[in-house]
């Protein structure tokens, strides 16, 4: 058993009322192509990133949970109304991995259980956001389909994505894996994606008619990520089915697939910008897209352009964000090197490094990027013009959360999520425990889980806002009347689970150590406004 692994504070892989105040709410209005509900995709609407305006958060909330035993890994989404959930799961056959829910708990419908056939969602849709447009139908892939539903979960319609080439890994005999990470709309409104072996799909969104001829980014198909061995009980007891772990630990670190991460939509230009790799074997690129569209109806087709092709280091450690400007791109590569990169020509403008996680940045409203730290302080801050304004370290916090352990030493403060940016605050998924050394490495010991709100302006922490049953390993949406909703991945407590008893002997008394829970968290505010 690979002890070491647990340092899993890289794994990070949603809206409520018509939000007018971001730039990027104001374009997907104007465009009237994604959702007005509040968090649309992943990342919350095209541009990832992460940025929620006009938002007081509540101090008292009321909570409920829901897919307990599911590993929840990315964003719950909304309905334009903002009244319904949509949240998806990885499980095994005999189970659905698309769940819908209203705000306040009650489940709506589910879709019809995989089968290990082509007949429902299977389990990589546990890694892809659906996506919503204005009519409030949404679009979902899995490990070989991208699915589209109307609101109330009538099917609309199904496509099969392309097949795995020579040369590619195959995931299972048993189960084709081509997926798309979380797919996104054109400014045109087809549905867009790439898959994990950088093939280029566009379907029209009404009758899912492929619009494209084939074709795959040029990058080269990369070894498997070596930046830590998986542990075992990772993912185990159900929380995602068995037979995708080993896919969704690579797809994490962005291993043995060129492409691992979400596309970002200038809707203003139409330009998509898609982090992959390159064709320089142990390099990775920033591929600027453009899309024309000809012709109607059934006539209608589309080309794809690659507009530019920028160089980095390894892999990529983020799906690229917008500034709220629209002319830069920012996007990280697996060493933890963040790029400012030009939106029209792909130059390079700036680069910082960083500790950087594997995980999404936020953006501010001033174009500043806030980014997870893999090391040292949880967060980053990084201006428009490629300067760091702080690191944070929450090491205060801990101090208040836990006490000293004889065994284990002083308490620490590990990120655990991608941050979202609430007006004035950073909030981050922030996990109170221990860390020692064992077999020369860091092994954490996770005690209590908190949503932390952390200060733009300084990166000094708060106010804990929250707090949560398990690891989140995801993202935190914040809806208009301050709902917060967290998904719960449970890489850090599943991948801890052997280590368990231990931790029981060896923390200080009356503390035991987090567990697998799973599902979704969703605070309201306990007072209506």
């Amino acid at each position: 058993m690979s002890l070491f692994v647990l340092l899993l504070r890289g794994l990070m892989l949603a809206g409520l009322a018509l939000a007018t105040a971001s730039a990027e709410e104001v374009d997907v209005e104007k465009r009237g192509v994604y959702a007005q509900g509040g968090w649309s995709t992943l990342h919350r609407g095209p541009a990832n990133r992460k940025l929620v305006r006009g938002v007081e958060l509540p101090t008292n909330f009321r909570t409920w949970t829901a897919l307990e035993g599911a590993s929840v890994l990315t964003a719950p989404v909304m309905s334009p109304d903002g009244q319904t959930l949509y949240v998806t799961t990885g499980r095994d056959r005999g189970q659905a991995n698309l769940h819908a829910f209203t705000l306040e708990g009650e489940a709506l419908w589910q879709s019809v259980p995989w089968t290990g056939s082509e007949v429902g969602v299977d389990p990589c849709a546990v890694l892809s956001s659906a996506i919503v447009d204005s009519a409030g139908d949404l679009y979902i892939g899995d490990c070989n389909q991208l699915f589209a539903y109307h609101g109330d979960g009538r099917m609309k319609w199904s496509v099969d994505l392309p097949s795995v080439r020579e040369g590619d890994w195959v995931v299972s005999e048993d189960l084709p894996v081509n997926a798309l990470t979380t797919a996104a709309f054109t400014r045109d409104g087809d549905v867009f994606g790439v898959t994990n072996f950088g093939d280029l799909v566009i379907f029209d969104r009404e009758t899912g008619r492929s619009l494209a001829s084939a074709r795959r980014l040029p990058g080269h198909v990369p070894g498997w990520s070596e930046v830590m061995p998986r542990p075992d009980s990772l993912f185990g007891d159900g929380l995602i089915d068995p037979t995708i772990v080993e896919w969704a630990w690579q797809l994490l670190f962005g291993g043995a697939m060129p492409s691992a991460n979400t596309p970002a939509v200038d809707l203003e230009t139409g330009r998509i910008f898609v982090a992959a790799t390159s064709t320089t074997p142990g390099r990775g690129a920033l591929y600027g897209l453009d899309i024309h569209r000809s012709g109607e109806g059934d006539a209608a087709r589309v080309e794809i352009e690659i507009a530019f092709t920028t160089e980095m280091g390894p892999g990529s450690g983020s799906s690229p964000a917008l500034s709220p400007a629209g002319h830069r791109v920012y996007v990280s590569d697996e060493t933890g090197l963040f790029y400012g990169i030009d939106t029209s020509s792909g130059e390079i403008i700036w680069t910082v490094q960083t500790r950087a996680a594997s995980a999404a940045v936020a953006v501010g409203a001033d174009g500043a990027i806030y980014a997870l730290q893999a090391f040292g302080p949880a967060l980053i801050a990084i201006d428009e013009a490629g300067h760091v304004r702080w690191e944070s370290n929450l090491e205060a916090f801990a101090g208040t959360a836990l006490p000293d352990s004889f065994w284990l030493g002083t308490p620490e403060a590990i990120g655990n999520g991608n941050p979202t940016v609430v007006e004035d605050r950073v909030l981050v998924p922030v996990i109170y425990g221990y860390e020692t050394k064992l077999f020369g490495r860091n092994v954490p010991w996770p005690v209590r889980s908190s949503l932390v709100a952390v200060d733009v302006a300084t990166g000094l922490g708060v106010a804990n806002v929250l707090s949560l049953p398990d690891d989140s390993t995801g993202i935190t949406g914040v809806l208009q009347d301050g709902t917060v909703i967290n998904s719960l991945g449970t890489a850090m407590t599943s991948g801890l689970t052997p280590l368990a008893p231990l931790a029981e002997w060896l923390l200080p008394r009356g503390l035991s150590p987090l567990r697998p829970v799973g599902g979704i968290h969703v605070a309201r505010p306990a007072v209506e406004r």
